[in-house]
């Protein structure tokens, strides 16, 4: 079914999934903090648990409120390339996001679709952001191939999703190396030259053909 911003929030709140179109493709959503939640996203996917999951957050603030130690390198990207097509994969010590964290730590994302920051804005709690599809599958780039795969009960918010390319993962240790986990729209050599340049302005990020299709 078809449902508006407000109502995908409503539902997540209360436990439910919900698929929402992002600067790629459609994401599948859930409160990151609720388990029964996650394991309802899980189970639609049918995915390992062990891989984690990213969360959508609204901005950089909101990133800072789960680390209050960011890595300096982190913050740097977060202002240049947010929000946008990176994910970045950060050690955190709250246990409550522990449920979607792996070795490398939690993967965040802030998207630059206006659907997905909307639904940021008005969740209570971080989104889960992962592809919506079955695990194996390619993911659902329109609602109504989310409707056709998952069935109508699956509650969608409609709106055109970006493109296939896929956001660039990056994890990011307390010392501030990096690791590419995931090479996507935008290319890792750029993140790790802007990550060592000291003193980058948010302004000057670098255009590339990539940046266009999204996350």
């Amino acid at each position: 079914m078809i449902v508006p911003v407000e109502e995908a929030a409503r539902l997540l709140s209360k436990g439910g999934v919900v698929a929402y179109p992002t600067e790629t493709v459609f994401g599948l959503g859930a409160d990151a903090l609720d388990r029964g939640a996650l394991e309802r996203l899980l189970e639609l996917k049918g995915r390992d648990p062990a891989r984690g999951l990213s969360v959508l957050v609204p901005d950089l603030c909101a990133l800072e409120r789960w680390l209050p130690e960011l890595p300096e390198p982190a913050r740097l990207l977060a202002k240049r390339y947010w929000p946008g097509p990176l994910t970045l994969v950060l050690p955190v010590a709250d246990e409550f996001l522990s449920a979607v964290a792996t070795d490398f730590g939690v993967g965040f994302r802030c998207s630059s679709h206006p659907v997905a920051a909307e639904l940021a804005r008005r969740a209570r709690n971080p989104i889960v952001s992962t592809s919506c599809n079955r695990s194996g599958e390619e993911p659902c780039g329109t609602a109504r191939e989310v409707q056709e795969r998952f069935g109508e009960d699956l509650p969608v918010v409609a709106g055109p999703a970006g493109g296939p390319v896929p956001s660039t993962v990056v994890a990011i240790r307390p010392d501030g190396e990096l690791r590419c986990l995931r090479e996507g729209a935008i290319p890792f050599e750029e993140l790790r030259a802007c990550a060592r340049a000291e003193g980058s302005s948010p302004g000057s990020r670098p255009e590339t053909k990539s940046w266009v299709t999204g996350a």
